[in-house]
């Protein structure tokens, strides 16, 4: 599928993020190929524009991280967002922190508590699990099976958490 924008949920997701700060018309967002799972940022600007390009791929990063992308890495000449699924991931389709798969789910916390089921060591009563959409966007998620009894789950999503932490997060 490579650049089609229509079927590439990544590229469409980085896209809507870009466009809430940045005109669309001076961008170029593309996936490389071999392996697809890494979208390029490139600003591209009128010839007569006086733009500096490190300064805008810096902002680009910055408004990639704010958006979720916190692997977004301004490299100077170009914003390189790793770990983006295949171009032709279903747009339900997340990844376990484990690489396991899980498709046809509706959010983040149905992906976190299906991998939770999926896991071998049932005594454990607290899991974390980062859960990664078909953007390329994680989530941690934390299962408790004190506090959220199966099946009615509310779960806790805890979309920008850089380790595992003790605190409160109702």
């Amino acid at each position: 599928m490579g650049d089609n924008l229509s079927f590439d949920h990544a590229i469409t997701a980085v896209r809507a993020a870009l466009a809430a700060a940045h005109d669309l018309r001076q961008l170029n967002v593309r996936r490389t190929s071999a392996p697809d799972t890494y979208i390029m940022v490139t600003h591209c600007p009128d010839p007569a524009g006086s733009h500096n390009q490190a300064d805008q791929h810096a902002a680009y990063t910055a408004t990639l991280q704010e958006a979720g992308w916190d692997q977004a890495l301004n490299l100077g000449p170009l914003v390189l967002i790793p770990g983006i699924p295949s171009s032709d991931t279903a747009s339900d389709t997340y990844t376990a922190a484990w690489a396991t798969t899980l498709d046809g789910l509706t959010d983040p916390v149905d992906a976190a508590y299906e991998a939770r089921g999926q896991q071998h060591d049932y005594e454990l009563t607290e899991a974390v699990f980062t859960v990664t959409d078909a953007t390329g966007r994680p989530h941690v998620i934390i299962t408790d099976d004190d506090l959220e009894p199966e099946p009615e789950h509310l779960g806790r999503v805890e979309t920008r958490i850089p380790a595992y932490s003790h605190a409160s997060t109702a």
